[in-house]
């Protein structure tokens, strides 16, 4: 079987967008010494969601054609899933798993799309649904696990139901699985619209309140989704977070001027418990920049844990924390190779 040949757009576009942007200053200038935490390893140049294993011990990501583990502490590596005739597309993690989606080669022109789940402390894949793929590339599971969109199909696992959905991309489930944060796209258009889905039915939807189409991060305040967006006052980036029921705003950060307007959010992410938020903001608009990861927390300045210099051909990911909020991991991206770090004690 052949591999298959992805080009995993939308994943690229986020690992990239610090490369467009020019953030915000703070003490550290570029040029200032990096801080990147701990290299965990190494890997091939793909890109790859992270997802930490439930107790925090293990780090699980994608290569190529193999899903692997990696342990925090002694940085041995085990392959979860491999095979050349795979090519991984998404991970997320639920309970005690971790989901994936993958293309699987079928011999011909033609690939499924496969949905397994894995234990990384027990390492035995369980298969849940393989069918022809349609180019889709994300999996998202509840948080109970009873509700998965894979292929865009919402599956109810309990009842053994499915539904087909809009064309869209998936972004999460509300904490008690009745609504379903989907970034659709209308027939004709080429911009996503934030809708909410409820997963009774599949159809019954709810336009969200966004100032923008690109989805930055969120997080969920009961069944509304907090979203993440930006924008530039006097040379100040504003970092904030809009009601999608209500339109209701909420400052979260703002960092200091820089008159180069970012033409894409910065990398955020929510710890489990929605206390905490990783950013990367990017500074400076020269060929080597300094990139800052602040932890924000309610009520706190922000706070500059880790920096790493970004050219047109390094990136980060988005930053990762453990179910703890106690640890953070990142993909760091140099010209073909991928490197794992990870910031502990946040």
């Amino acid at each position: 079987m052949n591999h298959i040949q992805i080009r995993p757009t939308r994943l690229i576009i986020g690992s990239l967008a610090l490369l467009a942007a020019s953030g915000c200053a703070d003490t550290s200038g570029p040029g200032a010494p990096e801080n990147r935490g701990v290299l965990l390893a190494t890997v091939d140049g793909g890109f790859s969601r992270l997802a930490w294993s439930s107790d925090g011990t293990q780090l699980v990501f994608a290569t190529s054609n193999a899903l692997s583990a990696i342990s925090v502490s002694t940085h041995a590596v085990r392959q979860l899933d491999a095979s050349p005739s795979i090519t991984i597309l998404d991970l997320r993690s639920a309970g005690e798993w971790i989901y994936f989606a993958a293309a699987v080669a079928t011999g011909s022109t033609d690939s499924n799309f496969r949905v397994s789940r894995v234990s990384p402390t027990a390492g035995a894949v369980e298969i849940l649904l393989t069918k022809p793929w349609n180019g889709s590339e994300y999996v998202v599971v509840s948080d109970d696990e009873r509700f998965l969109v894979a292929n865009q199909v919402l599956y109810d696992v309990q009842a053994a139901t499915q539904i087909a959905l809009p064309a869209g991309r998936p972004i999460g489930f509300s904490p008690d699985g009745t609504q379903l944060l989907y970034y659709q796209r209308p027939a004709g258009s080429s911009t996503d619209s934030p809708t909410l889905i409820s997963t009774a039915d599949g159809s019954s939807s709810q336009a969200l309140h966004a100032t923008s189409s690109f989805y930055s991060g969120h997080r969920w305040e009961g069944n509304s989704p907090q979203l993440i967006d930006f924008g530039l006052d006097n040379g100040t980036l504003r970092l904030f977070e809009i009601d999608g029921v209500t339109g209701a705003t909420h400052d979260l950060a703002q960092f200091g001027a820089n008159p180069s307007f970012p033409t894409i959010l910065p990398l955020a992410n929510w710890s489990a418990d929605n206390q905490t938020l990783a950013v990367w903001v990017e500074q400076g608009s020269g060929q080597s920049r300094t990139t800052n990861l602040y932890v924000i927390r309610s009520g706190s300045a922000p706070a500059v844990v880790a920096n790493v210099t970004t050219s047109l051909n390094v990136a980060v990911g988005l930053p990762v924390f453990s179910r703890s909020g106690n640890s953070v991991a990142y993909n760091y991206y140099n010209d073909a190779a991928r490197s794992l770090y990870m910031k502990s004690g946040i």
